[in-house]
């Protein structure tokens, strides 16, 4: 937005860009929805003049590839010291209009922008670019949620702010990578929890495909839901609106304040066609406040409440619970940690298998069994600090991730991964399949084999295959076959140094795929990286970039030592801003700013964030250092931004 010593402006988040599928939607082989569609943009215009003063409006659609495929243009007047809404006498048509989507990479979905120029005296006085996308969505009381006209069950998590090493001061190319990660295992879905989020955050599931619930913080608050509307209503990724939490939904009228809530919101977003939702039980039955009734747990109700309220619909507004810690596999209470198996979970909370699939169904019933629940948000895809359950001290974060602080799986992350992105109906003639549709994958819990001579332990397989074979140390233990949404499980194996394989078969018989835990050797070295790509150059002067250095401390076969706990020092060289580290150890203690911390099991990570402008054409190199042990380092070149850099690559504070 640009403010000029000018008598009228575009008002503060005053342009809004909804729009509407008019045609029949077509799919291209690749997964790309394309239709006949219309957008009908609505611009306030504002006066700081103590005169009405008259103006002029050009607007421009223009799609990603720069082509400008629709405008209109217009004129008016604004009252002093006030403010108007200009809309086309028409709505913008756009023939055969990419849609936005859930995408499949290597694709990204579609996105526009409009482009408002307004002007006075044919003096253009002030300019702002929209991003917006189209798509059709419809919540059903049977089928639950469509997006183009696909049955799309949501697969999503409600996630805090806060990050690694940086807080809730969160670089916005890590919100990218938090989307990504939560892509990779096959989610797709966001809820805010519990307030607006980062505007980094919704530029980024706009950019990748992700469905998000964009949850306001407080009912009987209602000074704080036209900016979360008006400054979010134009992502497409936003497909439903949320008036609280829980405990925050409570006031003296709690009913009464739900409708002046959902009333307010639908009049800012008067044609988002977004339902209006609550994570609150005591808002369920045929006489909600609520558009879509958002069920709190209680997966044993799904089927009672549905039928009490059958015309309504449903999504498990936040769900299992579940609590686990990398490469644990035993409850320590004291040191504060919880077993990796998917068996941990509060009083209220569930497990994976059972929150999304019911195993056995009966009580738990499952979202992914029940056709009229749209999906659910999983708490959480991430651990955070704060909420230690089911511990206190010394644990100073969460367990309830899929992932830890750092961002590192977890072995639960592997069920997700296992039965999520299969699950949903791929698009119409889309050839070839994916790779995250049709890859096999297949995990062996514990994630380790360096137990002690005698142990007995107790595996886990998780895979998207029939049926898995276990072989230890080169004998086998025979197949089991795997039930949906579940595991195959072999009890209290014997331990020797060696090796565990498991193997997925398909139905007959025939090899999918195969994963080793071997027995590794003492710690000899560090491994440093860079984590997913993330940081491999630096761009000079993007304040929203990051760079993740992770350190694996290895044995001499450059196998990762899941025992390690080698304190490492991080020491940079060049324009490097140094944030600080982690570990992804709920109860380590070491200040999240200083340059070292311990390895958890054999895994640490450095987090540097973008330099200076002046910084472009020099280079970082971190050097990663433990007694004893081989160090290691990564160079990181800093660049000078261009055109490709996302949202997320900005000179200044997120707008």
């Amino acid at each position: 937005m640009t403010y000029i010593n000018s008598p009228v402006f575009l008002g503060p988040w005053g342009i809004y860009a909804p729009s509407q599928v008019t045609g029949t939607i077509n799919w291209a082989a690749n997964g790309q929805p394309t239709a006949d569609a219309v957008v009908n943009p609505f611009i306030e215009v504002w006066s700081n003049s103590s005169t009405s003063a008259s103006f002029s409006l050009s607007v421009q659609v223009v799609d990603s590839n720069g082509n400008v495929v629709g405008t209109s243009s217009g004129s008016g007047s604004v009252p002093p010291y006030g403010n108007v809404t200009w809309s086309p006498a028409s709505p913008i048509s756009l023939n055969s209009a990419s849609l936005w989507h859930l995408v499949y990479p290597p694709l990204v979905p579609s996105l526009y922008t409009l482009v408002t120029v307004l002007s006075v005296n044919n003096v253009p006085i002030d300019m702002h670019n929209v991003t917006f996308g189209i798509r059709e969505t419809q919540w059903r009381n049977d089928t639950g949620f469509w997006l183009n006209g696909i049955n799309t069950k949501i697969l999503g998590s409600a996630n805090h702010q806060d990050f690694a090493a940086v807080g809730v001061a969160v670089p916005d190319h890590i919100q990218y990578y938090r989307v990504w990660k939560m892509k990779e295992f096959g989610g797709n879905g966001w809820r805010t929890a519990h307030n607006p989020p980062t505007p980094a955050l919704l530029y980024a599931a706009d950019e990748l495909g992700l469905l998000v619930w964009d949850e306001n913080h407080r009912n009987g608050q209602l000074d704080q839901i036209p900016l979360l509307i008006r400054r979010d209503r134009n992502h497409p990724s936003v497909v439903i609106w949320s008036i609280c939490n829980e405990v925050l939904c409570n006031t003296n009228d709690w009913v009464a304040d739900a409708l002046a809530a959902k009333a307010l919101m639908k009049s800012i977003d008067h044609a988002g066609n977004r339902p209006v939702s609550a994570n609150q039980n005591g808002w369920v039955g045929p006489n909600t406040p609520l558009d879509v009734q958002g069920f709190d747990y209680s997966t044993t109700n799904y089927d009672q409440w549905h039928a009490e309220a059958p015309n309504i619909p449903s999504i498990s507004s936040e769900t299992s619970s579940a609590v686990s810690d990398r490469n644990e596999y035993a409850n320590d209470p004291v040191g504060g940690h919880v077993s990796g198996y998917d068996n941990q979970y509060p009083g209220w909370g569930e497990s994976a298998e059972q929150a999304w699939g019911g195993v056995g169904e009966s009580n738990n019933q499952g979202i992914l069994t029940r056709p009229f629940i749209s999906g659910g948000w999983t708490w959480t895809a991430f651990d955070y600090r704060g909420e230690p359950t089911p511990y206190g001290w010394p644990d100073v974060n969460s367990h309830f991730g899929i992932l830890d602080l750092c961002l590192f799986e977890k072995d639960r992350t592997y069920w997700y991964k296992a039965n999520f992105p299969s699950f949903n109906p791929l698009p119409p003639n889309m050839n070839p399949i994916p790779d995250s549709y049709s890859a096999t994958t297949v995990h062996i819990l514990p994630n380790t084999w360096n137990w002690n001579n005698g142990d007995k332990v107790d595996i886990w397989v998780f895979a998207n295959a029939p049926q898995v074979e276990l072989i230890v140390n080169g004998n086998s233990l025979g197949k089991k076959p795997l039930t949906r949404f579940s595991h195959a499980e072999w009890d209290a194996v014997p331990y020797a140094p060696g090796s565990v394989q498991a193997i997925a078969y398909d139905s007959n018989g025939n090899m999918l795929a195969d994963t080793w835990q071997n027995t590794t050797g003492a710690p000899v070295a560090l491994r440093a990286t860079i984590r997913d790509n993330i940081g491999t150059t630096l761009y000079a002067g993007c304040y929203g970039d990051a760079a993740l250095v992770m350190v694996d401390v290895i044995d001499s076969n450059g196998l990762v030592v899941p025992t390690a706990n080698n304190v490492i020092t991080f020491t940079t060289t060049g324009p490097a801003n140094f944030a600080g580290t982690c570990n992804g150890d709920p109860a380590d203690l070491t200040n999240n700013k200083v340059n070292y911390r311990p390895a958890y099991h054999g895994k640490a990570m450095g987090v540097i964030l973008g330099p200076d402008a002046s910084a472009a054409g020099s280079t970082i190199t971190v050097t990663v250092s433990s007694p004893g042990l081989t160090s290691s380092q990564v160079q990181i070149p800093v660049v000078a931004p261009d055109s490709t850099v996302g949202h997320w690559c900005h000179n200044g504070p997120s707008l």
